[in-house]
């Protein structure tokens, strides 16, 4: 099995790692040491002897496709460098895997905090899912309008988002990302996302857009007001998707229904019920008719002003 050079590039915070360090700080990508599952790989936690960490993205196979997946998220990330995108560090080939080396985030994913986390006295405040709603669409804003060429990313959802130890948020995963032309508004691609994300419009034509990444953010910004996952299999038949069933409480003007509990407050009724109108002009069923996303970080920046 033969190693290439680890490339770091030079804004690395992991000066001077060798393959040989990422295969002690992983203990040779044990079991025990993967913290995610993301396109097309695991990824571990790496715990070097100095006592920083990192995320190790480990892309296995030989075929073409994943070899175009590493290309892809190398040459992009290295370009996407924005304070709430998770850092690339650098990259690598060992045998027949390709190694990508992320910052550590802390706090783990969007997802776990909403879904997963089970101690109440953890669960995220409303100014904390406010922080990291302002925070996600500030990255992906890079991505679609900053970085040259311009990033569709494809796979927008909560589990995407990572937290640092300040809960500020990350947009994570570039494995199922494109590149963009400058002047191109679309990628033509496989079906991509994950159910409960997939824009309508998906399932007429094998594009995507940057529209399509909004609707996606939609559904995490649901996920921030009502603590629901997108597709809830055990709930009744009414509740299954969460999309639909938000629209069904909204025309009944049961809106104040689907906020949960715990962030529910009073003084913070108009906030979230703002978060709660954006989020739904993201989810227009027309991709015509929905905001840009430049349009809703300057929403998101607006609510309690």
């Amino acid at each position: 099995m033969t190693s290439s050079k680890l490339v770091l590039f030079q804004n690395s915070e992991c000066k001077d790692l060798t393959v040989s360090d990422l295969l002690k700080a992983t203990n040779n990508f044990s079991q025990a040491d993967i913290i995610g599952c993301g396109g097309f790989g695991l990824v571990y936690k790496a715990n070097f002897p100095n006592g920083k960490k990192a995320a190790i993205k480990k892309l296995s196979g030989d075929c073409g496709q994943i070899e175009r997946e590493f290309q892809a998220e190398v040459e992009a990330l290295s370009r996407a460098q924005h304070q709430n995108l998770v850092s690339l560090q650098g990259y690598c080939r060992h045998g027949n895997d390709r190694l990508l080396v992320y910052s550590y985030m802390e706090n783990g994913s969007l997802d776990y905090w909403l879904h997963e986390c089970v101690d109440e006295s953890s669960v995220l405040q409303w100014e904390t899912r406010l922080k990291i709603a302002r925070g996600a669409a500030k990255g992906l804003a890079f991505l679609h309008k900053v970085c040259e060429p311009h990033i569709v990313h494809r796979d927008v959802k909560s589990s995407n988002i990572l937290l640092d130890e300040d809960f500020k948020a990350h947009l994570a995963d570039f494995g199922l990302s494109r590149l963009l032309r400058p002047y191109d508004t679309h990628v033509t691609t496989d079906l991509v996302g994950t159910l409960g994300y997939i824009p309508p419009e998906y399932s007429q034509s094998l594009i995507a857009t940057c529209r399509g990444d909004v609707y996606s953010f939609g559904v995490v910004l649901l996920e921030l007001l009502t603590s629901r996952r997108p597709v809830e299999v055990c709930k009744g038949k009414n509740c299954r998707d969460l999309v639909s069933w938000v629209f069904q409480m909204k025309f009944e003007k049961r809106e104040f229904e689907v906020i949960a509990s715990s962030i529910w407050n009073k003084d913070k009724e108009k906030e979230l019920l703002e978060m709660l109108e954006i989020a739904c002009r993201c989810l227009d069923h027309d991709p015509r008719r929905r905001p840009s996303i430049d349009e809703v970080v300057s929403c998101l920046d607006g609510i309690g002003m």
